[in-house]
């Protein structure tokens, strides 16, 4: 990222109002439901990972949550397990197409716990400001992540929502997208609670969350897996090699900025934390792999420690059976996942090894 892969400083303010391409989305939802298309599944399974059952993407996701804490929190990752719940929802919103009612109102629940509950629970142990910012940031992440999911199958028809924000002039809007997207302001509220940081600012929190979710996909680029993302922001045709180089440009800015106005260090690694995570946690290299790993048994107990024994209810695995009976990726024409070269890689130059290495211990 040095040299000529830098192009900054990046402008930060947005050239894309993305409320309107979100009511083109609606509009889209409404004209096939007239005539009775095909649209995403509610409850479909968007892992890639060929999940028989919800209980099996719901048990992976809280297994990503606490692989995720301790590397941004090390020993205490299970200090607070409201935090715990909190990012178990944020990811199952990724892997599965919830509707966001659904999750605000209580009926999609996990170990046997609701969105309501976790709200309940906050309120009781004082949360305050807090919890209003972190179950904010998961209702907007809820309805960005069903838009994604219901902007089914772009054409030539329309310019999907990724489209539209991946060819902006430059890549401010398509980095905050992503970070709303995988909810990192609320993930970093939580990391900044069980570090036990006191008060930060509103820039700090941002500037980690962005960094967090750039700092992933950089990582994900040089092991050959953001290639298999449905939704890149830098896969634009417009001025692509400048846009890749813009995204690393705008991690290189927020960095900068965290450390120089003091930021405290557990948030600056939970920006810089994608180079890490990316590398050891199942969650990539099952993506790589497109199939899952068996949970070992220490896991197992933590999991039953921290979120309970029953991961699903009968009513989600229900849903879950129905959605996936036939799968989104086949419906849509997406591939499966493979481990090869791609275009969009986010390295300004040079062909480089996609096999994964073993770290040392």
């Amino acid at each position: 990222m040095g040299a000529d892969g830098y192009t900054g400083p990046v402008a930060q303010y947005h050239q894309v109002n993305v409320w309107p391409l979100l009511e083109k989305v609606i509009e889209r939802w409404d004209a096939v439901g007239e005539r009775r298309g095909r649209i995403p599944e509610h409850y479909s399974d968007w892992t890639k990972k060929h999940d028989a059952q919800a209980a099996d993407t719901v048990a992976r996701a809280c297994r990503d949550t606490i692989q995720w804490m301790a590397c941004w929190c090390g020993e205490d990752y299970g200090a607070d397990p409201l935090g715990l719940h909190y990012i178990a929802f944020a990811t199952v919103i990724d892997d599965i197409c919830l509707p966001p009612f659904d999750l605000v109102d209580g009926r999609f629940r996990m170990y046997g716990r609701s969105v309501p509950d976790l709200m309940r629970a906050m309120d009781t142990a004082g949360w305050g400001r807090d919890a209003v910012h972190a179950l904010l940031s998961l209702v907007r992440q809820s309805v960005f992540q069903y838009a994604e999911k219901m902007d089914f199958c772009p054409g030539d028809e329309h310019v999907g929502l990724q489209a539209a924000l991946n060819n902006s002039p430059n890549m401010w809007d398509g980095a905050l997208f992503r970070g709303n997207t995988g909810n990192a302001y609320g993930t970093a509220i939580m990391v900044a609670r069980s570090s036990a940081t006191g008060p930060v600012s509103f820039p700090w929190l941002m500037d980690s969350a962005i960094c967090d979710c750039l700092s992933m996909d950089l990582c994900k680029s040089a092991l050959g897996i953001y290639s298999t993302d449905d939704h890149q922001p830098t896969s634009g045709t417009y001025r692509a090699d400048e846009r890749k180089a813009s995204y690393r440009s705008i991690y290189l800015d927020l960095i900068d900025d965290l450390v120089f106005t003091g930021a405290p260090e557990p948030l600056v690694h939970f920006g810089r934390s994608g180079f890490l995570f990316v590398q050891i946690q199942d969650r990539y290299q099952e993506r790589r792999q497109g199939r899952r790993f068996p949970l070992a048994p220490p896991m197992v107990r933590e999991l039953e420690r921290l979120f309970g024994p029953v991961p699903t209810d009968a009513w989600l695995e229900e849903a879950f059976t129905a959605a996936n009976r036939t799968r989104l990726a086949e419906s849509c024409g997406h591939p499966l996942t493979q481990d090869v070269e791609h275009p969009d890689r986010l390295h300004p130059s040079g062909r480089q090894e996609t096999r994964a290495t073993r770290l040392p211990a």
